[in-house]
């Protein structure tokens, strides 16, 4: 019987931890490439529908997490893939994250996704981009799940040539910091 690509990850795992005697890195190889193949193979027609199914139960925990769906790709081909586009709306508390996955914990997809948008979240913050900004995110539904950060050229730095962006940088920090000035409280 061939294994599963998930089982197969999980005991080249285990024999990196040194828990596997008699590991076989040539065996794990080929199981790999036939789990691979044949998860290809299975992800089609029904398997695809399957996910579908499960994306559409999904998609009001989606809507729970602050994030609005704005687009369904579907592509077809030797790595077929559903990839819903996400517009982030509204930030939720951390208990409400602690809620939604607590909920969702039996429900292995949904739960995952969650976790991907969450830590995708968590990622976006640290992200710093001169002359761009978070707009979207991308779940790429696939053998292997990716999530995609999209970042779009601010519209202001957009208009200004690369050689005065600098100088435009500079004075919208002090914009800025006149603005803090002018609007303390108390004044």
């Amino acid at each position: 019987m061939t294994k599963r690509l998930p089982e197969v990850l999980e005991e080249m795992r285990q024999a990196l931890l040194g828990r596997k005697p008699g590991h076989s890195w040539a065996t794990s190889a080929s199981d790999v490439y036939s789990a691979t193949l044949g998860g290809l193979k299975n992800f089609s027609g029904d398997t695809l529908g399957k996910t579908a199914q499960n994306f559409n139960e999904a998609m009001p925990y989606i809507e729970r997490a602050g994030y609005d769906v704005t687009e369904i790709e579907v592509g077809l081909g030797l790595d077929p893939k559903i990839v819903p586009h996400l517009h982030l709306r509204e930030l939720i508390s951390d208990e409400e994250k602690a809620a939604l996955l607590e909920e969702t914990k039996d429900k292995k997809l949904i739960n995952t996704i969650l976790s991907s948008l969450f830590r995708a979240s968590a990622a976006r913050s640290k992200l710093n981009f001169k002359r761009f900004h978070f707009t979207s995110i991308e779940l790429e539904l696939s053998i292997l799940p990716t999530v995609v950060l999209k970042f779009s050229p601010n519209e202001e730095t957009a208009k200004v040539k690369p050689e005065d962006l600098l100088e435009h940088i500079e004075s919208q920090a002090e914009n800025q910091a006149e603005n803090r000035t002018e609007n303390k409280p108390g004044e």
